[in-house]
């Protein structure tokens, strides 16, 4: 299972933590609807999603203005992994396989 940490990009200090389990969408933005909410301008309001292909989790950038951003570029979709760190906004997702 994959666990999803949702962190400051300013201080790097974790402010949540989801398991993604078997749900089959996340939807992630700032609009009250969304499974995980970033309250900031600087995301949309519905600004990525994290969704079942196969075994396998994807997170996709549903069109925002500022982006799902990686090592500094805009990403569309990216397969998650172990380690793997993505921002939006003011918040650094980062993903990490539970061995529980």
């Amino acid at each position: 299972m994959i666990e999803l940490h949702v962190c400051s990009k300013k201080t790097g200090s974790l402010l949540k933590a989801f398991a993604l389990g078997d749900s089959e969408e996340v939807l992630i933005g700032r609009d009250d609807a969304c499974d995980i909410k970033i309250k900031s301008r600087s995301v949309s309001r519905e600004h990525c999603a994290i969704e079942r292909e196969g075994e396998s989790l994807v997170l996709r950038d549903l069109g925002s203005t500022g982006g799902t951003i990686r090592n500094g570029e805009k990403i569309d979709r990216i397969r998650l992994e172990d380690g793997l760190e993505v921002t939006i906004g003011p918040a650094v997702l980062k993903f990490y396989e539970n061995q529980i």
